[in-house]
């Protein structure tokens, strides 16, 4: 679990449900399994919740989480 990710969504007073709708995701499920490191990010979609939570990208993700992607997929969309 990407705890600093959740600990940083719960700081601005964020649902997961308004993080995906500002990601615009169809569904909180997607950021779900983004919170919870089932899926990756992009690199884009990594500075955007950097920017919605208003902290660097560096605090809450690795350099390898943005861009590894399980099973070599692109899982950001």
């Amino acid at each position: 679990m990407r705890e600093k990710l959740r600990a940083a969504r719960k700081a601005r007073g964020l649902t997961q449900q308004q993080m995906a709708q500002l990601l615009g995701y169809k569904s909180k499920s997607h950021y779900c399994m983004v919170e919870g490191g089932q899926r990756g990010v992009s690199v884009e979609t990594a500075l955007r919740i950097a920017e919605i939570l208003g902290v660097p990208v560096s605090e809450l993700f690795d350099a390898h989480e943005a861009h590894t992607f399980p099973d070599n997929r692109r899982q950001d969309r």
